[in-house]
Parts: C-alpha cells; structure tokens; sequence
C-alpha cells in the first residue's frame, strides 16, 4: 500500500465569519470570485460536477464553469455524453470547487437542466473555431479510435471554414442552487463552514463542525 499519510497540510487563512456572508449563495460565491481575481488562481472556473447513473453508480469529472447567477451554474457538454445521460436519467448533481491558494471549497448541490437551444447557439459561435470544429467531430464518452477522431477533424475542417452548425447533441445545462457549503480551511482543522439551505424561497445559513 502507498503510504500517504506523511503528507500533511496547514492552513493559515483568515476566519470566514457568518456575520461577514451575503445574504444569498450565488451572491456568496460572487464575493468568493472577485478574490480569486487578486490571486494566481490556477483554472478558477474548474470544478468537479458529480453525476449519478440509472443503475446508482455516481461518476466524477472537472468541467469549466462558464458563468454563475442567481439562476443556477452554467456549463456546457455533449448532452450525449457520459454526463449527459446520467443527467437525463437524474438531474439531481453536485458540484464542488477547491481553490488550493486560498484554502476554500464550495459544495453545490442542485438540479441540472438544460438551457434553451438559442442560449447554447450564441456561445457555441462565440467559441473559436477550432474548438467548435472538436465539438462536432466528437462525440464524447464514445470508443473512438487517435486516426477516426483526426479523420473527422480534418474533414469537417475542409467543410466548415467559417461558419460550424452547432450540433444539436451539444449545448449548455443550468445548475440550481438548492443546498450550498462555503468551506475556509483553519489552522488545526477547526475549518469554518456554513451551510445555505433554501426556506420559502429564503435563505437559512447554519454553521457546521469542521
């Protein structure tokens, strides 16, 4: 067995006091980003989104978050992948943020849903090309061989100079915020974290032990 138990951490951040909170957590987590924007914050907007399929196993991957308002967490994928099916088959998904630099982690939990076809058109031609030329040619989570994937990159490459459709198997999910923990790591492991929990369209904040 790999022993990793010498590995230890220290955190020396200063307190995350409830009275200091925003009354909401998209609010909350708004305050959270415009300091990683005072930091060298590497891939700020990466998360881990947690997904669980129809026979109960839950998978994890990071994905780029792509914006953030009171409406919900907004990424995109193939609605037709790995994620996506298990979406389809339960929305219900966590998301969780850890930013090393500032010892603070976010835990999202919510319902993902995907936004209209309109909303996912416009960014998808906000995208470079290239990247809208991959998105077309993969069909992600599918077995595929290194020569059939460039094959269709190259193809869809000579086909589509300016302009790419965007597939209709491609395009954004909104994620709710129904349940959402702001974690600040504290020397010894006495963390602060508090927990927003929706109440008659309000917001109840509760302390948690570390």
């Amino acid at each position: 067995m790999k022993d990793l138990k010498q590995i230890q951490l220290e955190y020396h951040q200063q307190p995350l006091d409830q009275n200091n909170l925003k009354p909401s957590p998209w609010e909350q987590l708004d305050f959270w980003f415009s300091d990683l924007e005072k930091e060298e914050v590497t891939y700020p907007n990466a998360a881990i989104l947690s997904s669980v399929d129809s026979a109960g196993w839950p998978s994890s991957r990071t994905i780029l978050v792509k914006g953030f308002s009171n409406e919900g967490i907004l990424f995109f994928t193939d609605y037709e992948s790995k994620k996506g099916r298990d979406i389809s088959d339960n929305p219900k998904v966590s998301l969780t943020f850890f930013w090393k630099e500032l010892d603070r982690q976010v835990r999202v939990q919510g319902i993902a849903q995907k936004i209209s076809p309109e909303e996912s058109e416009a960014y998808f031609q906000s995208r470079p090309l290239a990247s809208q030329i991959s998105a077309l040619s993969s069909f992600q989570s599918q077995p595929v061989s290194k020569e059939e994937l460039e094959d269709r990159v190259k193809k869809n490459s000579e086909v589509y100079k300016d302009v790419v459709p965007c597939p209709e198997r491609w395009g954004g999910y909104r994620i709710s915020f129904e349940q959402v923990e702001f974690w600040q790591g504290r020397p010894n492991r006495l963390h602060d974290r508090y927990l927003y929990t929706k109440d008659n369209g309000n917001w109840n904040i509760q302390r948690l032990s570390p």
